[in-house]
């Protein structure tokens, strides 16, 4: 061969090998260069599943694991881990027309400072399935295929493989990374999810599990799940409340028409009592409210005594006239038999020294159920007895107020009581004949006023004032 021939034949092979360096230098620089990633793989998984509200670094996080999901679809297809450095523009290009429909007026590169050859560069230089299986041991290898290889939707086998998977970060992907989008701590899941898991990674399953997209989905299932047990829970509370409360209103309703009931009998019995007194004696039968208006509500200003059954207090009626209420507070329905005796039998006495009784009222529907049942016969006794004394017709057998009051609030007993010389029922005819008859105008005996319990006569002379000026007021 003639060195013509041979300069000619190298310097064609020459001109040959260098033609394809030409063209891809060129490509690069207008950018023609087409993206082998299918980024289309990524849009029915966060189709829905971008939480609303993220910050810029959460949605920045979500544009990584996005990348690395279709960067194991590339491994699944192709055994490489990375795209040619020369496609990395037009990849930018993708997936940010990819991520506009979802995530408007946000520049992926700009905002999370991606620079553009990050997304062909990785770890340790590591670019394709053989060079990765090379670095790790077989053992560990079939340990992230067996653990890996199933359904990754509940969370005990996406735990397994994510545990078998760590090991390679610990052991084996110690080297450098270039950037962040696919440093080495993304390989162990990349690898997992295109070559061990049999589903692949844009299974939901999986997704969620190595990548941890999709997963807002099922959260809201979560949330769905959990409203509606709320909800349950609520339409039982407020179903178990309506019945409590119906069982509570039908219990209220029957202890008050029990209540009722009772005090309406009571309240039968004392109107039984006084009806067969009204029509000798006149009295007149005030309601509670109007005993209530005429003593300004039972003031306490409005008391003018107190004794062992109640307080007397002043009141004032419609017409003007001043009288005394007795309120007795120890009554009850045993006792308003005896209640009426002795309204009956001071009814019926009529003397010059005593203050006339008007009427009574019947108050016993203000009484609580089980108040307990104070006051006895005895007592109500001893009340008529002293009554009977200080109306006696003769002046040595009344007390005087002192007295009166030791018997009413201590054991001093009462002395008998002498003959009368006036029926206790007398008219007030009689009376008063009685009374002009003794020349003085009071009833009187030869040994003058005399009390049966001895007293200065300074404290009697009291006492007859205070009972004179109570005269003037009329006794309930």
């Amino acid at each position: 061969m003639s060195n013509f021939q041979f300069l000619f034949i190298f310097y064609f092979i020459l001109h040959l090998t260098d033609l394809p360096t030409v063209v891809t230098a060129q490509q690069t620089a207008n950018g023609n260069v087409s993206c082998p990633l299918d980024f289309n793989v990524l849009r029915p998984i966060i189709t829905g599943s971008i939480p609303p509200n993220m910050d810029v670094l959460a949605k920045c996080q979500y544009i990584r694991q996005g990348l690395r999901l279709v960067l194991s679809h590339y491994l699944r297809r192709s055994d490489n881990f990375l795209p040619p450095l020369n496609s990395s523009e037009s990849c930018w290009q993708a997936y940010q027309n990819l991520t506009k429909d979802f995530l408007p007026n946000f520049d992926i590169r700009s905002r999370c400072g991606y620079e553009t050859s990050w997304i062909s560069q990785g770890c340790m230089n590591i670019t394709t399935k053989s060079q990765f299986e090379k670095l790790i041991s077989k053992t560990d290898l079939n340990n992230v295929v067996s653990s890996c290889n199933q359904s990754l939707k509940n969370s005990a086998p996406c735990a397994s493989c994510t545990t078998s998977t760590s090991n390679f970060l610990a052991s084996y992907l110690t080297g450098n990374s270039t950037g962040n989008l696919t440093d080495c701590g993304a390989y162990p899941s990349i690898y997992a999810a295109a070559v061990a898991n049999q589903f692949g990674p844009t299974d939901e399953g999986t997704s969620s599990c190595l990548f941890g997209l999709g997963s807002s989905g099922s959260k809201k299932g979560s949330e769905k799940k959990k409203v509606v047990i709320i909800v349950v829970l609520v339409v039982c509370g407020i179903g178990l409340l309506l019945i409590l409360t119906g069982v509570w209103f039908l219990w209220h309703k029957r202890v008050i028409l029990k209540r009722k009931r009772k005090q309406r009998d009571a309240s039968n019995n004392v109107e039984m009592g006084l009806d067969s007194f009204s029509e000798s004696t006149h009295l007149v039968g005030f309601t509670y409210d109007e005993i209530k208006k005429a003593t300004r509500n039972f003031s306490r200003d409005n008391i003018i005594g107190r004794g062992g059954y109640g307080n007397v207090f002043k009141g004032v009626l419609p017409d003007g006239s001043e009288v005394a209420f007795k309120r007795f507070k120890n009554c009850s329905a045993s006792g308003d038999a005896n209640f009426t005796h002795e309204v009956e039998v001071i009814a019926s006495v009529r003397h010059v020294n005593l203050v006339a009784l008007r009427g009574s009222g019947n108050a016993l529907d203000v009484i609580e159920d089980g108040m307990p049942e104070l006051g006895t016969p005895e007592i109500l006794e001893k009340y008529v007895l002293i009554a009977v004394l200080c109306s006696h017709p003769q002046l040595y057998a009344r007390p005087t107020m002192d007295q009166v009051v030791k018997m009413l609030e201590t054991e001093l007993s009462i002395p008998s009581i002498p003959e009368r010389p006036i029926s206790i029922v007398a008219e007030m005819d009689e009376i008063e004949r009685s009374v002009s008859s003794s020349g003085s105008g009071v009833l009187s005996s030869s040994a003058g006023f005399q009390p049966f319990i001895e007293t200065d006569r300074s404290s009697g002379h009291r006492e007859e004032r205070e009972s004179s000026d109570s005269r003037n007021l009329e006794l309930l």
